[in-house]
């Protein structure tokens, strides 16, 4: 248990820890551009999230949510879709027109999510299940 508890930390540290390209610290994350933005808790969410999922459940939750994520990880980068991963709450998508759209993802509804941008309408938070159709769906070819 322990054991399982550990490897999907060091999952989401290890995945954290790779192409944080556009990352402030201390601001918003700043998103121009076709992409696709992997949202993970950092360290004070992640003490939230286990206190409301229970410490036996947090486990199985977080590694269910990484290998989701891993598959729309893959999928994307087939599409050439660029990635960025952030811990970051604080988003503002920019568009074209020099519109942003900001979001701010400091509320516990939000854990492990993925937002697709296709650069120039609203960005797409989606259900990190179903990737391929939500791909089509936010209008990522244009």
């Amino acid at each position: 248990m322990k054991r399982s508890f550990l490897l999907a930390i060091a999952c989401i540290f290890l995945l954290l820890s790779c192409n944080n390209a556009g990352h402030q610290a201390g601001g918003p994350l700043q998103v121009k551009g076709r992409c696709a933005i992997f949202y993970t808790p950092g360290e004070d969410k992640m003490r939230q999230l286990k206190r409301e999922f229970g410490e036996q459940s947090f486990p199985g939750i977080a590694a269910t949510n990484e290998q989701y994520m891993n598959e729309a990880r893959q999928f994307l980068t087939e599409k050439k879709v660029k990635i960025i991963n952030t811990s970051q709450y604080e988003l503002h998508f920019e568009k074209p027109n020099g519109e942003v759209y900001p979001v701010n993802l400091n509320r516990s509804k939000y854990a492990w999510e993925i937002f697709l941008f296709n650069g120039f309408d609203d960005p797409v938070k989606i259900d990190i299940t179903n990737i391929r159709e939500e791909y089509e769906a936010a209008l990522m070819e244009k």
